[in-house]
């Protein structure tokens, strides 16, 4: 099995484990990387991030072994009463449904529609995004849930999708405008799309991506489907795309508009979080926005 190794890891001088009781942590949860953010209540401010990846093809069960590791070793799973936890899960089985259709006990006839559910491996959770009208459906692997429970015994522990986050983070950044506006979240391989006009949802979804020609084909397709015009209307990114980046360059090839985005406003961060990028971990950070 491929390891996990850190990438990233930033404590404030002031952040000590033991405030747990005070504090939230947040899981951001792939089978190719796991993200730990803690945010101090009080403060209301981003603490620490701690980063581990795999260079290879991973798979949830080496993600879950990997996290059973940390939690005897790493000082952020050893402290088991938190304020909140609330763990974000990356994969594309999940549908958004119109709040006054959704029904508790359809829950995965409506997943089903475009999504495989395997009942053994996985368990179907979902989230309530009020502002939005809608419920996110979602699957969430059942040995994560079976690691989480009984590791945060004393803590609450939610479950979201990753979506939920990058939904809740770009509604509080976006401005009410009369156009629609695209924002686009790249993940390694993996693109989500979301267009807001004004705070109203047009369009999420999640795209598998081999190559920079699949990227920008997704990109222009929704852009097309929304009527939007990529020589006039702009387009923030977040996630893991460099500056010098291939996806960066077709991006601008095609878009005249591109911006980064920035770190999500309402909450503080340390000034050690000014050492990374401010469009990386913004689906960690927005997290914070699920309640």
């Amino acid at each position: 099995m491929p390891a996990f190794k850190q990438t990233q890891r930033v404590h404030d001088d002031a952040f000590d484990p033991s405030d747990s009781a005070s504090a939230h942590l947040y899981i951001s949860f792939g089978a190719h990387r796991i993200r730990m953010g803690v945010l101090d209540a009080q403060r209301n401010k981003f603490v620490a991030l701690e980063d581990y990846e795999v260079e290879r093809p991973s798979t949830v069960e080496n993600a879950i072994s990997f996290l059973q590791t940390q939690s005897v070793s790493n000082p952020l799973l050893q402290e088991r009463k938190w304020q909140q936890v609330r763990i974000g899960v990356k994969n594309q089985q999940f549908t958004l449904i119109p709040e006054a259709l959704f029904d508790l006990n359809a829950r995965e006839e409506y997943l089903r529609l475009n999504a495989v559910v395997e009942p053994e491996h996985e368990m179907v959770h979902h989230h309530e995004h009020p502002r939005l009208e809608l419920i996110n459906v979602f699957t969430l692997p059942a040995a994560l849930h079976e690691w989480s429970v009984p590791q945060f015994k004393n803590s609450p522990v939610e479950f979201v999708h990753q979506t939920s986050a990058l939904m809740e983070g770009m509604l509080h950044m976006a401005e009410r405008s009369a156009r629609p506006h695209l924002f686009i979240y790249v993940d390694k391989n993996y693109v989500t799309l979301v267009v807001l006009q004004g705070l109203k949802l047009e369009f999420c979804n999640s795209f598998f991506f081999t190559s920079s020609e699949d990227f920008i084909y997704y990109v222009l397709f929704v852009l097309q489907e929304k009527k939007m015009n990529p020589d006039q209307d702009a387009v923030t990114v977040w996630g893991e795309l460099l500056l010098d980046s291939e996806l960066h360059e077709i991006l601008r090839t095609y878009i005249r508009h591109v911006q980064f985005g920035k770190k999500p406003t309402g909450v503080g961060f340390s000034y050690r979080f000014d050492a990374l990028f401010n469009h990386r971990n913004f689906d960690l950070y927005s997290l914070h926005f699920c309640d």
